[in-house]
């Protein structure tokens, strides 16, 4: 949750969340060798539970049906025993997994649908804020309706991933697992052996290189040896990785070593081509948050279960191209309506219908209802 929610709110969202488990056992993705994972549980008090271990789903929705918890994780590490702590729990290795969120990319309309909400008394601002107007509270939370842009955006940066993965470290597609995060990402699953065993130094590592951190001029055959500029391209040339990348960045095909050394005098020298590589690889780069890649001890949110956040589902994005996620990661049923108060004026489009609510009461279908008091941008009546 974004603010403690009333209790009206609290019921709605509790009573809500545990009909959605009840009735969508088959939805929750079991995580392959379920019984090696640890699982964390949110509740809504923003409490975790954590070093929790079953043996089946069955035991899992049991335990879904007596708690409620609020949100779901599980461990991308498989322990020898999951309920341990953490320095006992024999660590067997790790998928590989990655979060690109919208807070981590430049979508040039954001500010227009972010909305600023005070976690003392709820008040909701759509301008920026760092005191609330109302309580003088300076806890100040940002919430985020994604739009359509923001939404293609995330699905660029995910393809762009999916290229790294499988061109650069040759991981089988078939192993690339892409889920909506429930709420303003993608989160990416690798399944691959090769990788199983990767330290968090390993994966750090792996992160850096799809950020295009510290890429060396040296990998691209150029030095300077104090005013000496030497250029000698590698015996492997530009065919791959990041090499080929820069290459084709700077249109220079078929580049030569005298090819190459010309264009970086003609552009100012070393230090100017060192800037124009520097921009490149952050351009195309993939912007992930690497803490998630290299935390080998992280639990992550559970496939098919529901983000606090926004009421929405994770759920595995079959075809990126044609994924909606007001439509496909909404499951809960439009089987009736709800009063709310809403708190400010807003649009969103849900289930290909378009909303256009302003802070005063309406009546709306359950999903949208679910997903406003979600965000703590109404209330129920």
């Amino acid at each position: 949750m974004n603010i403690k929610p009333n209790n009206k709110n609290l019921h709605f969202l509790q009573k809500s969340f545990k009909e959605y488990y009840f009735k969508n056992t088959d939805i929750l993705e079991c995580p392959h060798n379920i019984s090696q994972r640890e699982f964390g549980f949110m509740n809504f008090e923003s409490d975790m539970k954590r070093h929790i271990s079953f043996d089946d789903m069955g035991q899992l929705n049991a335990y879904l049906l007596q708690n409620v918890p609020s949100d779901i994780y599980y461990s991308n590490s498989y322990y020898e025993f999951p309920t341990f702590p953490m320095n006992e729990k024999r660590w067997i290795g790790a998928d590989l997994i990655f979060d690109i969120d919208l807070k981590d990319l430049a979508s040039p309309c954001l500010m227009q649908h972010t909305y600023f909400i005070c976690k003392e008394c709820g008040i909701v601002s759509q301008k920026l804020i760092k005191l609330c107007d109302l309580c003088k509270s300076t806890k100040i939370h940002s919430i985020v309706i994604p739009c359509p842009i923001c939404i293609n955006i995330l699905k660029k940066e995910t393809k762009k991933l999916i290229s790294f993965l499988t061109e650069d470290f040759g991981i089988d597609s078939k192993y690339i697992f892409i889920y909506f995060s429930g709420n303003t990402g993608f989160h990416i699953t690798a399944i691959d052996q090769k990788y199983f065993t990767l330290d968090s130094k390993a994966r750090s590592d792996l992160a850096g290189y799809l950020m295009g951190k510290n890429i060396s001029l040296g990998s691209l055959g150029v030095r300077r040896n104090k005013l000496n500029l030497t250029v000698k391209i590698p015996q492997s040339g530009f065919s791959y990785g990041w090499r080929k990348r820069i290459i084709n960045n700077l249109n220079l095909s078929g580049v030569s070593n005298d090819k190459l050394s010309i264009y970086i005098k003609k552009i100012g020298g070393y230090d100017e081509f060192k800037k124009e590589v520097e921009n490149i690889t952050k351009t195309i780069g993939v912007k992930i948050d690497p803490y998630v890649t290299m935390d080998i001890h992280r639990i992550f949110r559970m496939s098919g279960s529901i983000n606090s956040k926004s009421g929405l589902s994770k759920v595995e994005c079959k075809n990126l191209d044609t994924f909606d996620p007001f439509s496909d990661a909404c499951l809960f049923q439009e089987n009736e309506n709800i009063d709310i108060n809403v708190k400010t004026k807003l649009k969103l489009i849900f289930k290909q219908k378009k909303y256009h609510l302003d802070n005063s009461s309406a009546t709306v279908p359950y999903p949208v209802a679910i997903y406003l008091v979600s965000k703590s941008l109404a209330d129920v009546v």
